[in-house]
């Protein structure tokens, strides 16, 4: 290890705090990203490690017309910078922090941001942006483009309040309570995940939102692995047009099993929004954002996801890691009227130490960014044309450092 001046500085492993979901769906359970970060050593107590990614990605969609647009090869999907540390207390507790923040071409966004006090190796407390605990964890997903949750702010969405987390022997236990989405500004789309905005007729705004998430894993610690868990969420709806308050709700029952090199999930999950709008406003829709985007998606309904994973070791030209996948998600709508959403989604990616090579294919009817607008929205009514398939597929080229 060399030393500089007063601070030590280290290649390390990418550290495990800096993963978000998609990163997490590429690895095995026991692996990080290899990127080289940085670790420095403020004192004996007090540490941090930097790091961070680059992003370039190429996207075809095949309801769109051959023009310069569709045709712009390589782009620059997103830069990222991370951070984490922690200071070491008496009696083995830490307080701890993590960061992250994005930037894409059209938008600036905060993964997380967090301050916390690890009150010993089974129990901490957060305090900001951290992940809702809601579902498998850190996502019910194994692709690049999520699973249809994803879109209805169901899986790896963050918002911002106090968040308890114990995890003992396979029992993993957490609470949370949330004041208000990230940035506590429902007309913001600039997120990293789905909540409700603020736009329009469309007035309506998360607070007062709990979480409580339950799951048992059989064999921990071993190679073969069975996770069974219950998600809970609750939380209040306001309008900035009427004086009542509505209710939102959402369950789901979830299973993550690895076997070897063999990885089975599923989960089921029922929400509800039941709103309190003006007159002649819909509510059979809420307006959500993120991406810089919006979208009417369903106030109520039922969703399925299900997926299997294969890993591999290899040993060919620069690649030393391979996965590949086959994955479905469904929502059903309460609203007769309603058209169903559907994703199936196979993909592939290969590991060259910190390069990634990320492959998806998806088939999709009547899901976000898949031939729907606002007016169309494949989440709520239905997309332009709701019996069709739409195809697109994503090759992302991802450094970690």
């Amino acid at each position: 290890m060399k030393t500089l001046t007063s601070f030590s500085v280290i290649a390390l492993l990418f550290a495990t705090t800096f993963l978000n979901a998609q990163e997490k769906n590429i690895l095995s359970p026991n692996d990080t990203i290899p990127g080289q970060g940085i670790e420095i050593n403020v004192s004996p107590k007090t540490s941090f490690s930097l790091g961070g990614a680059l992003w370039m990605r190429s996207a075809f969609q095949d309801w769109q017309q051959d023009n310069n647009a569709n045709q712009r090869g390589f782009y620059f999907d997103q830069f990222r910078i991370s951070v984490s540390g922690e200071h070491g207390l008496a009696n083995e507790s830490k307080l701890t922090f993590s960061a992250q923040a994005r930037w894409w071409s059209y938008q600036f966004a905060l993964h997380h941001m967090w301050f916390g006090l690890e009150i010993d190796e089974h129990n901490e407390i957060r305090y900001g942006i951290t992940q809702s605990p809601f579902g498998a964890m850190p996502s019910i997903s194994s692709s690049f483009w999520y699973s249809l949750n994803y879109y209805l702010g169901l899986e790896a969405d963050h918002d911002a309040g106090l968040h308890y987390i114990y995890n003992k022997n396979g029992l993993d236990f957490q609470l949370a309570y949330y004041r208000n989405e990230e940035y506590n500004d429902p007309t913001a789309t600039n997120r990293w995940a789905p909540d409700l905005i603020v736009s329009g007729d469309q007035q309506n705004f998360e607070r007062n939102q709990f979480n409580l998430r339950l799951a048992y894993t059989f064999g921990y610690g071993s190679d073969k692995t069975t996770e069974f868990g219950f998600s809970g969420e609750i939380g209040q709806i306001k309008n900035q047009l009427v004086e009542d308050d509505g209710d939102r709700w959402a369950a789901a029952l979830h299973y993550v099993g690895y076997y070897n090199n063999w990885n089975f999930y599923a989960q089921g999950t029922r929400y509800e929004y039941n709103l309190k709008n003006p007159a002649g406003v819909d509510e059979n829709t809420v307006l959500m954002g993120f991406f810089s985007d919006q979208r009417l998606v369903a106030a109520k309904a039922t969703t399925f996801v299900g997926g299997v994973r294969r890993l591999w070791d290899i040993d060919w030209w620069l690649f030393d890691k391979f996965n590949a996948y086959i994955e479905y998600s469904h929502v059903w709508k309460d609203e007769n009227s309603f058209k169903d959403s559907k994703l199936f989604n196979p993909g592939a990616v290969l590991q060259a130490g910190p390069f990634y090579l990320w492959f998806d294919f998806m088939a999709a009817q009547n899901a976000w960014w898949f031939n729907d607008s606002q007016t169309n929205s494949g989440l709520g009514a239905g997309s332009i044309n709701p019996d069709d398939w739409e195809f697109r597929y994503n090759f992302s080229i991802q450094w970690y450092f």
